[in-house]
């Protein structure tokens, strides 16, 4: 029995969201995101001007080295075990609560742990030192599922990169002014006043900055919050495997990527002194370089992914950091720029030297691919996870960070106390294992590497104007349709598209050896004509109706078969049949550009030519259930092409 009514209505396939901004900078200055942007910057630069300030108290203070050691290791893992015990809670109360007023109160409580701090710094107690770590932990712990929660209730879905890009610069940024300041001031006679001063003012900011946010309604206000670190722990793991791969892969991705942060930061002073021959200023410079690397990397992003969330850039971060790691861990000539044995060379005599200075740039470009790889797996988990668990995904992220953060200081241990290799040989170690992992969650995934394929050909090899891709719904299924030029088409709709969407593909061409692996990574539908293979046939419009059942978008491309001469044939009558058993939307578009590329049939008879031309995508509105008809899309097509392609056709 067929459905006539519409599977989503016209309201369902679209998402209310705040109207989107052209740029970073207008995205900076709205007010629905600047406070949030400032409240996360004096937070992570808080946080570190006192750690590294009591990072070096607890070091001059202590007896032998090996005290300096410990205290160092259990400052390092009393900040990070409330995310271990806590971030469960955490995410059910971001989950359960009005976010803004949870950030408020967070951000206050701030101020009273900033006064023990001060407290702690101006006696110099050790314990209290340590007791202040663990508060600013546990403040992070909840404070972080609401920081990243928040942002897709007051951005719009296209801004969500953008928004990452810039959450993610400013807390390197942070970290690096903080780590300076307070390696700086804390060595000064009077630093600890300066230091404590600091820390309170900032939290003051921090505070004030936090009123400013707009208000954040509760995403699952119903939810049953316990205050059993166990079960809440438990609760958000359970969240995390209910969601797509795509999100369980991405927090892995993003977790891997601070294990490897991790060992970079910790290794960076011992890596440029011994490794490189720099003095302390070459290591302040090298963490200067990383540090600014990753945010110039985050705001690069949302450039390259044309404001959209590009998945195709997260392979290619992967690759240049393998890279990258690989050319890092070659070690250095040092005694050829030494005059001296055993010297140290200054920050002027690393950049006048010729293979110093490409360590450096190895560093730059670990922390800018760092910002491609991390970036699009933030903004994919906050828009493909449900609104009433996205808190509770981003506790059980916080936890496998922290738990791989614990992995990198292992493997450090491991690799350079135990088994006594170099550093550039751990280095070459975390090469060969970010290929590794990266082939894992590719395997798993296959949308990262299909994206990334689809990114190198028909991004990097062509330049692809798209108009109207708004008009491709948020969210629910409908179908896509165009014309039909070349043997690559579908990759440019899928440039095009914000959303997956899955092909019907003509069988021979869906089964050929070169292609099959490819057409079973995007998840196309085979389909043969009905004459030669009718089970084939029907068993494609069964594919497709299940497809839209389960809310994807499925394309199709009505004239049956490749243009021969260029011009938009008749519209094949399947298109009325599929809207007949799934009433869905169906939105049409224009490909431009297409026609004598090496892809097309003009070049049948001919060598085919590569070149970099333009291309253009064109998306019109949707066209509602009842009004789908063969000849009427196909005239939409043909306005699409007059309106917005005279110029390339």
């Amino acid at each position: 029995m067929q459905n006539k009514e519409p599977i989503h209505g016209a309201d369902a396939t679209k998402t209310a969201h705040p109207s989107s901004v052209s740029d970073q900078s207008g995205l900076l200055s709205s007010k629905r995101f600047l406070p949030l942007f400032v409240t996360q910057f004096f937070s992570a630069l808080n946080d570190n001007v006192y750690k590294q300030a009591v990072l070096l108290l607890l070091i001059f203070q202590a007896a032998s080295v090996a005290d300096g050691a410990l205290y160092s290791n259990l400052a390092a893992g009393l900040f990070i075990l409330p995310f271990f015990l806590f971030s469960g809670m955490a995410g059910q109360l971001a989950e359960k609560n009005e976010k803004s007023r949870l950030i408020r109160i967070i951000k206050f409580c701030e101020i009273p742990i900033m006064v023990i701090g001060a407290i702690s710094i101006l006696t110099q107690l050790i314990w209290l030192m340590l007791a202040t770590v663990f508060l600013m932990g546990l403040q992070s712990t909840f404070f972080g599922p609401l920081k990243y929660s928040i942002l897709p209730q007051h951005v719009a879905r296209d801004e969500l990169t953008k928004a990452n890009g810039l959450v993610e610069s400013g807390t390197f940024v942070a970290i690096l002014l903080g780590t300076i300041f307070g390696t700086y001031y804390i060595t000064q006679e009077a630093g600890p006043m300066y230091i404590s001063i600091a820390i309170l003012a900032l939290a003051t900011v921090g505070f004030i900055s936090s009123r400013f946010i707009p208000l954040s309604p509760a995403n699952d206000p119903e939810l049953n919050f316990t205050f059993n670190i166990f079960s809440s722990t438990k609760d958000v793991f359970k969240t995390l495997n209910a969601q797509t791969e795509s999100v369980g892969k991405s927090v892995v991705g993003i977790s891997w990527f601070w294990l490897i942060g991790a060992i970079i930061l910790t290794a960076l002073p011992n890596y440029v002194k011994h490794e490189m021959g720099g003095d302390e200023l070459v290591v302040t410079a090298a963490l200067v370089v990383f540090s600014l690397s990753i945010a110039i990397g985050s705001l690069l992003c949302e450039k390259l992914s044309r404001s959209r969330i590009e998945l195709g850039i997260v392979p290619f971060g992967a690759i240049l950091i393998t890279v990258f790691l690989f050319l890092l861990s070659q070690e250095p000539n040092i005694s050829a720029y030494r005059d001296v044995p055993e010297s140290l060379l200054t920050v002027s005599e690393v950049f006048a030297s010729g293979d110093m200075i490409y360590h450096l740039i190895w560093m730059g470009a670990i922390g800018i691919a760092a910002g491609f790889y991390t970036v699009p797996l933030y903004a994919l988990i906050q828009q493909r996870t449900e609104e009433n668990s996205r808190s509770r995904v981003i506790a059980a992220n916080n936890v496998l960070n922290a738990l791989f953060m614990v992995g990198s200081a292992i493997i450090s241990i491991v690799t350079l106390s135990v088994l006594e290799w170099s550093i550039p040989q751990l280095l070459l170690l975390l090469a060969g294992l970010n290929l590794l992992i990266s082939v894992y969650i590719y395997t798993k995934v296959p949308e990262f590497f299909l994206r990334f394929v689809i990114y190198m050909l028909a991004i990097c090899m062509y330049r692809v104007r798209t108009k109207g891709e708004k008009n491709i719904p948020d969210e629910g299924p409908a179908v896509i349709i165009g014309n039909h030029v070349s043997f690559v088409d579908w990759m440019f709709i899928l440039a095009a598209s914000p959303r997956p969407i899955r092909f019907v593909v003509f069988a021979p061409i869906y089964y050929s050896k070169s292609l099959h692996w490819l057409f079973k990574m995007a998840k196309a539908i085979p389909i043969d004509s009905e004459k030669a293979n009718p089970v084939a046939f029907q068993r494609a419009f069964d594919d497709v109706a299940h497809a839209l059942e389960r809310g994807e978008l499925v394309g199709i491309f009505p004239e049956g078969k490749l243009t021969g001469d260029g011009s938009i044939d008749t519209f094949r009558r399947g298109i009325e049949r599929i809207i007949s058993r799934s009433p869905v939307p169906v939105v049409p578009l224009h490909l431009g550009g297409l026609w004598g590329s090496m892809f097309s049939r003009k070049t049948k008879w001919r060598l085919p030519r590569l070149r970099w031309s333009l291309v253009s995508v064109s998306i019109g509105e949707a066209v509602a259930p009842k009004d789908v008809e063969a000849d009427a899309l196909r005239a939409k097509v043909i306005a699409l092409k007059e309106e917005h392609s005279p110029d390339i056709d």
